[in-house]
């Protein structure tokens, strides 16, 4: 064919092509409203080719003559029309009402609400921002019913203690979190709130049973961002704020501190007015801080490719000196339709994180005498009993800095009708470095350092999970199926390396290694862990007719953290519901519109236990003189606890009897439950006679103790509207009681573990049957000896004296000994609560948010400790000082028997307050349009405002950390903030 012909064959094939072409123009409206619908996604069928509709409905496309074209957006039934040479289509979108009802994520899956039989709190992205903070649980405070979330430090970066439904176990009680899939070992302060879509709060037995070993103490479930098909954005989120101490502990003045000494020893002070006045914590906390975050991130989809990908920071400076914070995050979620059976997708977090660490300066600054000044004449820091606060801040040198990423790989195959196999690869690697450098310094014979020295900390840990499943959903007539069966396969590998060296040959940053010390009395220490998981799940949901519904659970767990003997175990959970709403014989006008009945029983698990306990460990250093020569051999032997190869799993068994309404055509909808969970099998260290030169006494864990929790939970929730005028208000709660049912008395176990040391050898707490876990256990005060009458009337210690406590004598016996103490308060609450409501008329919204709790107490450890002479709290100066003064607090003294264990130290701990208070102004559309912005408001935002409360400390919200058995025990936290802070949100 000569080119002539090949040139004439192009030209006709162009010109009939374009020919072929027309020029369609259309609107697409809202069926029920004929209201356009900006954003509709327009694609032609068979092509990559299409457009979207602009803010008025309307669309312009070149389009072939017989194409086809699909209209779609989200949360309506999606059309396709045939063009057959017009010109001009118009479209009305009908909504999708399944679409558009809520759909809960589970364990591995999604499910209808309305199909939902456990209970499940679901809290959305835009509540996760409230509160200006690096662990985004923060924002759930007051949230979910059930839920305890505790802002225990106001230290930059710190993480909240959060706990659901109570004290689980004697042993580690953290939830356990899931973000995209990627189950998490500890908190998620790591993740930037702007990226969250979603959380769900896993609470009963059957919602928790598909986590099988680690379900055992709650799950949330976090979803992050992703775009859907017709999206396209840039969005920018900034707030900047100022922060300040919420409260100051009140603590003796210079002339009350004197005054006090006198009292002790008189004349010991002669001339009040000349000595100095400090307080201490004026000098050392920084008025308003700022705590800043911003946030941009894009997004958008086709029917092919899905993304969303953000950048963040968060710094907070803090108001100590040297603590200051900062967090930069990556997230990237992506995902491709490769063939319509086919799609691939990963979730991508990364995060750098930088702090400096504080010195432990708190119990010091409401300890140090106000009547030493804090420099000498020529500005070098003074000596001050208690130690100097500001030196010990000058010369601490301590960061942190933490790569971590985490996230996941996956593909997704659908197949057949209904089925689909989704297989994925999760990592978590993280690398933590730790430095600290001390100069040489002297500020006085307490407080000084000889020589310099430096430490470095490495950890480095990698988690691994490779999970397969295989799920069916299909609707058969009247009846809905949702079925999950997997394979999931887990390891986590850890270790560390610490390095110390003194006598450094300078205090220049640069010279903060190891190499510049001195290799005399070196220090090193290197260990590793390394645990396993293997398991197999299943799930299935039916629900018949939107009627009955059912779920059935199973998960066998295997894990290298037990001995052979009890390494798997199965978790079985039921569930049953019913929408008694759909049924014909429910009335159409009644005034409760919908109701569901809900119950469900399971097993959960817990395998929060160090993965070494069932070996016995060996220790190196125990070095003998033997032979003729008399050689020091070096030696090994048993150190810490003996292992046990017979460890089975914590095991908890819980019902959940449950009830779902909406009232007043949904305005008023609300959920209660009752809840019971026995924990079995909890391990306990008992202990043991020593053996095999190990000592007079060691520990060996054993599986022993029972305990149960019970109690109420409801949340109540209005929405309504007049005209351009809306309000909203919620309220939820829950009750708790905790009773300890076994100890292990049958294997010779005591009746009582004793805890809470308060680090001067005295122990609060104790755990018995019959009482909650952990319970401050001292003497009752019942007064103070007045004069020598009562002195011989009342039961006494022998070191007790006019103006001394009256401790009650308990057992009623004429005498006072350990007999006599008691139960003085527990740090378990009786009852968690939060409310919170907003308005809005327009384009202005003001909400606020309040949490609060009662019946719980903190025993005041920083008062009740005396290791010297130190400054005393404010409340020791209504002191007795001669009959009839004060039957309440004693006479003046430094230590001694006024300060045994007792319920003076302990306070109660409810409080309530205001957590946000938001004013939120949306920008008028009409506005936005004429510069091109899809959204934009500005708000102004009061974060811990108020908090109403009758305890001393810095703050009321203080958590047990790992372990239940210390109860909770203020020896001195960094303050809470208020803080104040403006933001604007921008989306293009």
């Amino acid at each position: 064919m000569n080119k002539k012909i090949q040139l004439f064959l192009l030209l006709f094939f162009l010109v009939s092509s374009a020919m072929a072409q027309v020029e369609l123009k259309g609107t697409v409206t809202d069926v029920a409203n004929q209201e356009p619908i900006p954003g509709v996604s327009i694609k032609i069928v068979g092509t990559d080719r299409g457009t979207v509709t602009d803010l008025d409905g309307n669309y312009n496309l070149n389009i072939a003559e017989n194409a086809i074209l699909r209209f779609s957006f989200i949360g309506y039934k999606t059309q396709e029309v045939s063009v057959n040479g017009r010109t001009s289509i118009n479209i009305q979108l009908e909504e999708d009402i399944e679409a558009l009802e809520e759909v809960v994520v589970v364990g591995y899956g999604s499910i209808k609400k309305s199909d939902l039989t456990g209970s499940i709190s679901s809290i959305k992205s835009d509540e996760m921002i409230k509160a200006p903070a690096a662990d985004p649980m923060q924002s759930l405070q007051g949230k979910v019913a059930g839920l305890q979330v505790l802002n225990s430090s106001g230290q930059p970066g710190s993480e909240s203690n959060v706990r659901l439904r109570g004290i689980n176990t004697l042993n580690d009680n953290r939830v356990l979190y899931v973000v995209d899939g990627v189950i998490i070992e500890g908190g998620i302060g790591f993740l930037n709130s702007n990226d969250i879509e979603s959380v769900e709060v896993l609470k009963d037995a059957s919602s928790k049973a598909i986590y099988g070993t680690r379900g055992a103490n709650g799950v949330i479930l976090i979803t992050t961002k992703t775009a859907k098909e017709g999206e396209g954005s840039i969005s920018i989120s900034s707030e900047y704020g100022l922060e300040n101490i919420a409260n100051k502990i009140g603590v003796m003045s210079g002339p009350e501190f004197a005054n006090y000494i006198n009292d002790v020893n008189p004349g010991t002070y002669n001339n009040i007015g000349v000595l100095p006045d400090t307080d201490w914590q004026d000098l050392v906390f920084q008025d308003w801080q700022p705590v800043q975050t911003y946030t941009i991130s894009a997004k958008g989809a086709t029917e092919k490719l899905s993304y969303y990908i953000s950048g963040g920071y968060f710094g907070q400076e803090g108001i100590v000196p040297k603590s200051d914070f900062e967090r930069f995050t990556f997230k990237l979620n992506t995902s491709y339709q490769v063939k319509p059976y086919l799609k691939l997708g990963t979730n991508l977090t990364g995060i750098n994180l930088k702090a400096t660490n504080p010195p432990g300066v708190v119990n010091t600054l409401i300890r140090a005498w106000p009547i030493n000044a804090p420099y000498n004449s020529d500005g070098s820091f003074a000596e001050v009993q208690g130690s100097n606060p500001l030196a010990a801040i000058e010369y601490n040198n301590s960061s942190r800095n933490q790569i971590r990423a985490l996230g996941n790989f996956y593909a997704e195959v659908n197949f057949l009708a209904g089925f689909e196999f989704r297989t994925s690869y999760q990592f978590d690697l993280n690398n933590d470095k730790n430095r600290s450098f001390t100069p040489e310094y002297f500020v006085a014979p307490l407080q000084q350092n000889e020589e310099s020295n430096i430490n470095v900390g490495f950890g480095e840990s990698r988690n691994w999970i490779f999970e397969n499943t295989l799920s069916y959903n299909k609707e058969f007539d009247r009846s809905t199926l949702n079925s999950v069966i997997g394979y999931t396969a887990q390891e986590i590998n850890s270790e560390f390396v610490n390095g110390g060296r003194r006598n450094l040959i300078g205090i220049d940053p640069s010279l903060w290694y190891l190499n510049a010390g001195s290799e005399d009395l070196q220090t090193n220490s290197n260990g590793a862990a390394t645990s396993a998981l293997t398991s197999i799940l299943f799930r299935t949901n039916y629900a018949y007719d939107g009627r009955y519904l059912a779920t059935v659970t199973f998960r066998r767990d295997g894990s290298s953290r037990f001995g052979r003997n009890n390494r798997y175990a199965n978790f079985p959970a039921v569930a049953l519901g019913w929408n008694i709403s759909n049924e014909d014989f429910y009335p159409s006008n009644f005034v409760v519109n919908q109701l569901k009945f809900r119950g469900s029983y399971g097993l959960n698990g817990n395998q929060n236990i160090p993965a070494n306990d069932q070996f016995s460990r060996i220790g190196s250093g125990v070095n003998s003189v033997f032979g003729f020569d008399d050689a020091l051999i070096n030696g090994a032997s048993f150190v810490g606890s003996p292992g046990n190869s017979d460890l089975r799993w914590e095991t908890t068994a819980e019902y959940d009897l449950g009830i779902e309404f909406d009232v007043f055509e949904s305005r008023l909808t609300g959920e209660l439950d009752y809840y019971n969970r026995t924990t079995r099998d909890i391990l306990v260290n008992l202990d043991l006679p020593g053996y095999a030169g190990a000592g007079a006494f060691v520990q060996k864990r054993f599986n022993a103790a029972t305990v149960n929790n019970s109690g109420i939970e409801f949340a109540l929730n209005w929405v309504d509207d007049i005209g351009e005028f809306t309000y909203g208000f919620g309220i939820n709660g829950y009750t708790n009681k905790n009773e300890v049912q076994n100890l292990g008395e049958d294997i010779g176990a005591s009746e009582q573990i004793i805890g809470g040391d308060l680090g001067n050898g005295q122990r609060v707490t104790y755990t018995e049957i019959g009482m909650p876990i952990g319970y401050f256990y001292g003497y009752k005060v019942a007064g103070i000896f007045q004069n020598s009458e009562q002195l011989n009337e009342f039961p006494k210690l022998s070191q007790q004296g006019i103006g001394d406590f009256i401790y009650e004598d308990v057992n009623g016996d004429g005498e006072l000994n350990d007999q006599d103490k008691t139960f003085i308060g527990s740090w378990i609450p009786d009852f968690v609560y939060g409310f919170n409501f907003n308005i809005g008329y327009k384009g202005l919204n003001i909400s606020a948010d309040f949490a609060g709790q009662s019946g719980n107490s903190i025993y005041n450890g920083k008062q009740a400790i005396r290791f010297s002479t130190l400054n005393f709290e404010d409340r020791f100066i209504d002191r007795w000082t001669g009959e009839g003064t004060s039957n309440t607090d004693p006479r003046a003294s430094l230590s001694g028997i006024n300060y045994q264990p007792s319920d003076y130290f302990v306070e109660d701990a409810s409080f309530l307050k205001l957590r946000t208070l938001t004013i939120n102004y949306q920008i008028p559309q009409a506005f936005l349009d004429n510069i091109y912005l899809k959204s934009a408001s500005v708000f102004f935002r009061g974060t811990n405002l108020f908090i109403w409360t009758d305890y001393s400390g810095y703050t009321p919200e203080l958590g047990s950390g790992n372990s239940a058995l210390g109860g909770v025990i203020d020896n001195g936290v960094y303050p809470t903030t208020r803080v104040l802070s403006a933001g604007l949100n921008v989306t293009f």
